[in-house]
Protein backbone atom coordinates (compact mmCIF):
# COMPACT_ATOMS: atom_id res chain seq x y z
CA UNK A 1 0.00 0.00 0.00
CA UNK A 2 3.23 1.88 -0.02
CA UNK A 3 5.19 2.98 -3.11
CA UNK A 4 8.97 1.69 -3.67
CA UNK A 5 10.09 4.18 -0.56
CA UNK A 6 7.79 3.00 2.12
CA UNK A 7 6.02 6.03 1.31
CA UNK A 8 2.20 6.60 1.23
CA UNK A 9 1.49 8.16 -1.97
CA UNK A 10 -1.25 10.70 -2.52
CA UNK A 11 -2.79 8.31 -5.14
CA UNK A 12 -3.59 5.40 -2.84
CA UNK A 13 -4.82 8.28 -0.35
CA UNK A 14 -7.15 8.93 -2.90
CA UNK A 15 -8.41 5.16 -3.94
CA UNK A 16 -8.69 4.44 0.29
CA UNK A 17 -10.47 7.29 0.91
CA UNK A 18 -12.75 6.63 -2.40
CA UNK A 19 -12.95 3.25 -0.74
CA UNK A 20 -14.26 4.53 2.90
CA UNK A 21 -16.74 6.05 1.19
CA UNK A 22 -18.44 3.63 -0.38
CA UNK A 23 -18.30 1.82 3.42
CA UNK A 24 -19.94 4.74 4.72
CA UNK A 25 -22.89 4.88 2.59
CA UNK A 26 -24.42 1.85 4.48
CA UNK A 27 -24.14 3.48 7.66
CA UNK A 28 -26.03 6.34 5.69
CA UNK A 29 -28.73 3.82 4.09
CA UNK A 30 -29.02 2.58 8.05
CA UNK A 31 -29.23 6.33 9.74
CA UNK A 32 -29.84 8.35 7.00
CA UNK A 33 -26.62 10.37 8.65
CA UNK A 34 -23.77 11.48 6.09
CA UNK A 35 -20.96 10.12 8.13
CA UNK A 36 -18.57 10.99 5.00
CA UNK A 37 -19.64 14.46 5.34
CA UNK A 38 -19.13 15.22 8.61
CA UNK A 39 -15.44 13.76 8.94
CA UNK A 40 -12.00 14.05 7.25
CA UNK A 41 -11.83 11.07 4.69
CA UNK A 42 -8.62 11.77 3.65
CA UNK A 43 -7.24 11.97 7.03
CA UNK A 44 -8.40 8.39 7.66
CA UNK A 45 -7.70 7.05 4.44
CA UNK A 46 -4.56 8.38 5.17
CA UNK A 47 -3.59 7.25 9.05
CA UNK A 48 -5.01 3.40 7.34
CA UNK A 49 -2.46 3.79 5.46
CA UNK A 50 0.57 4.70 7.33
CA UNK A 51 -0.57 2.01 9.73
CA UNK A 52 -0.32 -0.22 7.46
CA UNK A 53 3.25 0.76 5.59
CA UNK A 54 4.92 0.73 9.58
CA UNK A 55 7.60 -2.09 9.44
CA UNK A 56 6.98 -5.36 11.00
CA UNK A 57 8.82 -7.93 13.27
CA UNK A 58 9.43 -11.13 11.82
CA UNK A 59 8.29 -14.43 13.07
CA UNK A 60 11.47 -15.10 14.36
CA UNK A 61 11.81 -11.93 16.34
CA UNK A 62 8.61 -12.07 18.06
CA UNK A 63 10.00 -16.49 19.15
CA UNK A 64 12.67 -14.22 20.54
CA UNK A 65 11.05 -12.23 22.92
CA UNK A 66 8.23 -14.26 24.00
CA UNK A 67 9.89 -17.44 24.00
CA UNK A 68 13.74 -17.23 23.88
CA UNK A 69 14.74 -20.80 25.18
CA UNK A 70 12.31 -21.82 21.96
CA UNK A 71 15.32 -23.52 19.99
CA UNK A 72 17.31 -25.49 23.16
CA UNK A 73 13.80 -26.51 23.83
CA UNK A 74 13.49 -27.99 20.20
CA UNK A 75 17.22 -29.10 20.34
CA UNK A 76 16.14 -30.84 23.67
CA UNK A 77 13.74 -32.93 22.11
CA UNK A 78 15.91 -33.61 18.95
CA UNK A 79 13.11 -32.32 17.22
CA UNK A 80 13.84 -31.71 13.38
CA UNK A 81 11.72 -31.19 9.78
CA UNK A 82 7.81 -31.39 10.28
CA UNK A 83 7.97 -31.66 13.89
CA UNK A 84 10.26 -28.65 14.66
CA UNK A 85 7.87 -26.88 12.06
CA UNK A 86 4.82 -28.43 14.35
CA UNK A 87 6.59 -27.13 17.67
CA UNK A 88 7.63 -23.70 16.28
CA UNK A 89 3.82 -23.28 15.30
CA UNK A 90 2.61 -24.14 18.68
CA UNK A 91 4.69 -21.59 20.81
CA UNK A 92 3.66 -19.25 18.10
CA UNK A 93 0.10 -19.78 18.61
CA UNK A 94 0.44 -20.48 22.76
CA UNK A 95 3.12 -17.80 23.96
CA UNK A 96 3.32 -15.05 21.14
CA UNK A 97 -0.37 -12.30 21.00
CA UNK A 98 -2.65 -13.64 18.57
CA UNK A 99 -5.64 -11.42 17.50
CA UNK A 100 -8.42 -12.71 15.12
CA UNK A 101 -10.97 -10.11 13.38
CA UNK A 102 -14.44 -10.31 11.76
CA UNK A 103 -17.76 -9.20 11.59
CA UNK A 104 -21.18 -9.30 11.82
CA UNK A 105 -24.63 -7.73 12.16
CA UNK A 106 -26.57 -6.03 9.54
CA UNK A 107 -24.21 -5.07 6.26
CA UNK A 108 -21.42 -6.43 8.56
CA UNK A 109 -21.18 -3.29 10.42
CA UNK A 110 -20.70 -4.61 13.88
CA UNK A 111 -16.68 -5.73 14.28
CA UNK A 112 -14.83 -8.00 16.80
CA UNK A 113 -11.58 -7.84 17.75
CA UNK A 114 -10.29 -11.17 19.14
CA UNK A 115 -7.44 -11.25 21.52
CA UNK A 116 -6.09 -14.44 23.09
CA UNK A 117 -4.81 -15.09 26.22
CA UNK A 118 -1.08 -13.97 25.28
CA UNK A 119 -2.23 -10.80 23.58
CA UNK A 120 -4.17 -9.83 26.70
CA UNK A 121 -1.48 -10.52 28.88
CA UNK A 122 1.62 -8.59 26.68
CA UNK A 123 -0.94 -6.03 26.11
CA UNK A 124 0.28 -3.87 29.30
CA UNK A 125 4.08 -4.65 28.74
CA UNK A 126 4.85 -4.82 24.75
CA UNK A 127 1.40 -2.83 23.69
CA UNK A 128 3.61 -2.68 20.02
CA UNK A 129 3.60 -6.62 19.62
CA UNK A 130 -0.10 -6.65 19.73
CA UNK A 131 -0.94 -3.47 17.86
CA UNK A 132 1.50 -5.16 15.38
CA UNK A 133 -0.90 -8.12 15.33
CA UNK A 134 -4.27 -6.53 14.95
CA UNK A 135 -2.87 -4.66 11.76
CA UNK A 136 -1.72 -8.15 10.61
CA UNK A 137 -5.12 -9.57 11.28
CA UNK A 138 -7.37 -6.19 9.77
CA UNK A 139 -5.49 -6.88 6.84
CA UNK A 140 -8.34 -9.16 5.41
CA UNK A 141 -11.70 -6.75 6.68
CA UNK A 142 -11.25 -3.70 5.09
CA UNK A 143 -13.33 -1.87 8.12
CA UNK A 144 -11.24 -2.66 10.98
CA UNK A 145 -8.15 -1.85 8.68
CA UNK A 146 -9.48 1.64 8.20
CA UNK A 147 -9.97 2.43 11.76
CA UNK A 148 -6.10 1.08 12.55
CA UNK A 149 -4.67 4.28 14.25
CA UNK A 150 -8.20 5.81 16.13
CA UNK A 151 -8.52 1.76 17.49
CA UNK A 152 -4.59 1.52 18.39
CA UNK A 153 -5.00 4.52 20.33
CA UNK A 154 -8.23 3.44 21.71
CA UNK A 155 -5.85 -0.25 23.03
CA UNK A 156 -3.82 1.74 24.13
CA UNK A 157 -5.74 4.14 26.59
CA UNK A 158 -7.74 1.07 27.98
CA UNK A 159 -4.97 -1.34 28.58
CA UNK A 160 -6.13 -1.74 32.36
CA UNK A 161 -10.00 -2.49 30.90
CA UNK A 162 -8.52 -5.04 28.79
CA UNK A 163 -6.14 -7.20 30.88
CA UNK A 164 -9.06 -6.97 33.86
CA UNK A 165 -11.22 -8.48 31.40
CA UNK A 166 -9.52 -10.75 30.28
CA UNK A 167 -8.24 -12.08 33.78
CA UNK A 168 -11.79 -12.23 34.99
CA UNK A 169 -12.27 -14.70 31.90
CA UNK A 170 -11.76 -18.66 32.37
CA UNK A 171 -9.98 -18.60 28.90
CA UNK A 172 -8.08 -15.38 29.73
CA UNK A 173 -9.04 -14.03 26.26
CA UNK A 174 -10.69 -10.22 25.84
CA UNK A 175 -12.68 -8.75 22.91
CA UNK A 176 -13.22 -5.07 21.43
CA UNK A 177 -16.57 -5.12 19.94
CA UNK A 178 -17.70 -1.98 18.18
CA UNK A 179 -19.76 -0.90 15.03
CA UNK A 180 -18.65 1.18 11.68
CA UNK A 181 -17.10 3.43 11.71
CA UNK A 182 -16.66 4.04 15.18
CA UNK A 183 -13.48 3.34 16.77
CA UNK A 184 -14.91 3.44 20.39
CA UNK A 185 -15.53 -0.62 21.12
CA UNK A 186 -16.76 -2.02 23.93
CA UNK A 187 -14.52 -4.27 26.13
CA UNK A 188 -15.72 -7.96 26.69
CA UNK A 189 -14.74 -11.60 27.66
CA UNK A 190 -14.65 -13.72 25.12
CA UNK A 191 -15.97 -16.94 25.73
CA UNK A 192 -15.16 -17.88 21.87
CA UNK A 193 -12.76 -20.94 20.89
CA UNK A 194 -11.78 -18.98 18.25
CA UNK A 195 -8.94 -21.69 17.19
CA UNK A 196 -5.89 -19.87 16.11
CA UNK A 197 -4.06 -22.55 14.63
CA UNK A 198 -5.52 -22.47 11.29
CA UNK A 199 -3.95 -19.13 10.96
CA UNK A 200 -0.58 -19.68 12.20
CA UNK A 201 1.01 -20.57 8.51
CA UNK A 202 -0.39 -17.31 7.28
CA UNK A 203 1.33 -14.86 10.24
CA UNK A 204 4.86 -17.23 9.74
CA UNK A 205 4.06 -16.52 5.73
CA UNK A 206 3.52 -12.89 6.47
CA UNK A 207 6.07 -11.78 9.07
CA UNK A 208 8.96 -13.81 6.86
CA UNK A 209 9.04 -16.77 9.15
Amino acid sequence: MSDHSGKVTEEQVRERAAQIRERLKRWEYLTGFDVAAAMDVEAAARRALQARARPKRSAEDLLKVFRPEWEKEAAQQQLTGEALTAFRRQVLDSDVPQVFCDTDGLFNLRYHIHLNKAAVEAISWNTEVVLEALEWAAVGVPMIDELLSPLEAFIRAEVTAIQATGRANSNGQAQLVGVYPIPIPIVESDDDDWDTAGKVGDIIHHMGG
